[in-house]
Formats: C-alpha cells, structure tokens, sequence
C-alpha cells in the first residue's frame, strides 16, 4: 500500500432510461460537484446510478423493479472512472436483472468491484445510521471490520452459524452435549467478533473527536459491557429454555445495542433534525476515513439532500468541511444559500430538466449551465 492514498474519481456519466431520464450525460469535477433542483427532478438518480456501477444494487433498494423508465425495454448507465488510470464500468439491466462489465469484461464477483472502487453514501432513501433501528447500526459496524480485518466477515458467519445450530437443536430437543459444543463455538467466535467491534469503535470515536461538524464530538456506545468466557457459557446454559420458548438468542454481538452519543444522550431521540443529519454525514466521513487507511483508496463521497434540515451556519460548515475533503464529492440539495454557492463550482440542472420533458435527445449538463 502507497503512503497516500489514491483517489477515485468519476470522470463522466451517461445514464439512458433509468427511472425518469431518457438520456443524459454528466462531466463531474473533481473536488464538490452540486446539484441543484426541484423534487421530482432526477437528482437522486444520478446519484443512484454511481452507486449502482460500484454495487449492482441500488442504495434505496436492493432489489428496485422501478430503474428502467416507463416504457423501455432495460436502462444502461456508462462511467468514465479514474483509479490508478482511467477505467470504464457500464451497468445494463431490467426488471429483476443487471449486468455488469469493467473494460469490457463482465463482472463476476462484485464484491471485489465494490472493493476496488469504494462508493459511500447518504441519503434519506439508505441506510438511516443515526435515526434508524440497532440493526441498521451493527450491520455498518460489520462492514467496516471486515474493511479493517477481512477475515472477520468469515468469522462473523461462523459465529452466526453456531447460534442457528444451536437454535435448531433447541427446537429439537438436542442432547446436552451437542449443545455444549455448539455453545462453545458461539463463545469462541463471539468473543472474537467482539474485540475487533471495540477496537473498530475505539478507532471511529477518535475520528469523530477529530470532527468539526457538530457543536461536540459524537461518541458510538456499545451496550453490551464486557463479554468473559466463563460467564458466556453459564448464561447459555443457564438460558436453554428461555431461548428455545423465545425462539431464539437475544444476548451477544448479533443483537448487540449500538447508541449514537451526542452530549451524553442518544442522538436519535434527542437530536434535532440538523444534528442528525450532521451526524449521519459525519459518519460516513468517518468510514471514508477507514477506507484511506485500510485500503489506500479514498471513496466517492454521494450526499442526496445534503443541506436539508440545516440552518445557513451549518450549512456553511458543512461546506467547508467538504472542501478540505481529499476525495470527490457528489451532492444533491433544492435550495442553496449564497454563502454556499460562493464556495462551490456548482452545476444547475433545473434548466436541463425543464428542456428534457418530453424529449428524446441527448443533453449534457454544460448545456444546461
């Protein structure tokens, strides 16, 4: 891995057919690119087509039968990326079905192409990480451990896997032993899994520190105190009825409460809009942060209504932050205050869309401008 960390970009963008857009063609810039629109406009959706070249899936859905526009057979999306060199990347695909291709070649494993050019993203329609449910949270954690440690994503599924074995012998009437062993298992692997969470969350809570978003820096918490071997497997043991009338495991790593911590309370419940929405986005600068030093790649950076809920100074101070970001941004907002739009090479699409109604043609968005 290089001292620094290499950038990836994307250079253009042609989308034909994909939700409301015929066809269009977008030049991005390196640094902040803005968006700016009504609702209803496409903006998202430009935004939705580059995470689909780097994920084959949608982040407002995995699976969305509504990406090809009314009335077309299949959409397409063609990306002029750049990593270490210039690379092209293409999406085809219709209801239920999407193909991929890198220089040409069909993807087989997308895992690998999500790896290679790393994609993170805020909107309202993803992941909600500050707002939205435990699950949402843990599932965040997971991906960044297997970012910072790879084999923890294999050792993640063993430690599943021991609590499903577990669950099913539960249901049948197992004999002690057989659930001994797998008891075991479920110590061994979940004390593993929750080590290298602390670890990750040590790490992210010192880069949140660092933050200048919000007033105060946020803290992630977890819930669980600490896990000890011995104790672990009394309480299974201890547990083998209440588990099997409860239909399953409610204690360990899987169903661990993660709490988003701003001024010593949860962020979700007591957090007004704008901080939430900081929050969220200080989050995911977090994740991008991990990427550069783990991966030696920094990501694209999609924010999809990144001013909304924000007063003018927030506003201002997102913006800022954006700017000294090392990577390239791609955000949406209806609406910018003139501070901002001092700061930013924008480029309004509301003219665009405007000409696009009813029309076949190609345009592109320094037509627009």
């Amino acid at each position: 891995m290089s001292a620094l960390p290499t950038p990836v970009t994307i250079r253009a963008l042609t989308v034909r057919h994909l939700r409301c857009h015929t066809e269009l063609r977008w030049q991005c810039q390196p640094g902040v690119n803005l968006l700016l629109g009504d609702n209803g406009e496409g903006k998202t959706t430009l935004l939705e087509a580059v995470y689909l070249m780097a994920r084959g899936r949608s982040f407002r859905q995995a699976r969305d039968p509504y990406l090809v526009q009314n009335g077309a057979p299949n959409f397409e999306i063609r990306g002029q990326w750049t990593r270490f060199g210039p690379m092209s990347l293409m999406v085809r695909g219709k209801r239920g079905q999407v193909r991929m291709t890198l220089q040409g070649r069909e993807v087989q494993q997308r895992k690998e192409l999500a790896m290679s050019f790393p994609v993170v993203v805020d909107a309202p329609q993803s992941v909600h990480l500050v707002a939205g449910m435990p699950n949402e949270r843990r599932r965040w954690l997971n991906g960044l451990m297997a970012l910072q440690h790879p084999p923890a994503a294999k050792l993640y599924q063993q430690y599943l896997r021991s609590i499903m074995q577990r669950s099913r012998l539960l249901r049948q009437g197992g004999c002690d032993a057989q659930l001994d062993g797998w008891e075991h298992n479920i110590v061994e692997f979940g004390l593993q899994v929750a080590a290298l969470r602390s670890q990750l969350v040590e790490e992210i809570n010192k880069l949140l520190q660092q933050d200048s978003l919000l007033e105060d820096a946020l803290q992630i918490r977890l819930a669980h105190g600490e896990y000890t071997a011995e104790a672990w497997r009394e309480r299974l043991r201890d547990k083998r009825r209440h588990d099997a009338r409860m239909g399953g495991l409610r204690y360990g790593p899987h169903a661990e409460r993660i709490a988003i911590m701003f001024r010593g309370r949860e962020i979700r419940i007591s957090g007004s809009r704008g901080q939430q929405k900081l929050a969220a986005i200080a989050m995911k600068m977090a994740e991008c942060e991990l990427w550069m030093r783990y991966r030696g790649l920094i990501p694209v950076l999609l924010l999809d209504d990144a001013l909304e809920a924000l007063d003018e100074s927030r506003q201002q101070r997102l913006m800022q932050c954006l700017l000294q970001y090392r990577g390239q941004v791609l955000m949406t907002s209806p609406t910018m205050v003139n501070t901002v739009a001092a700061e930013v090479n924008t480029r309004h699409i509301r003219d665009l869309y405007c000409e696009m109604s009813g029309h076949d043609g190609t345009n592109t968005m320094e037509e627009a401008a």
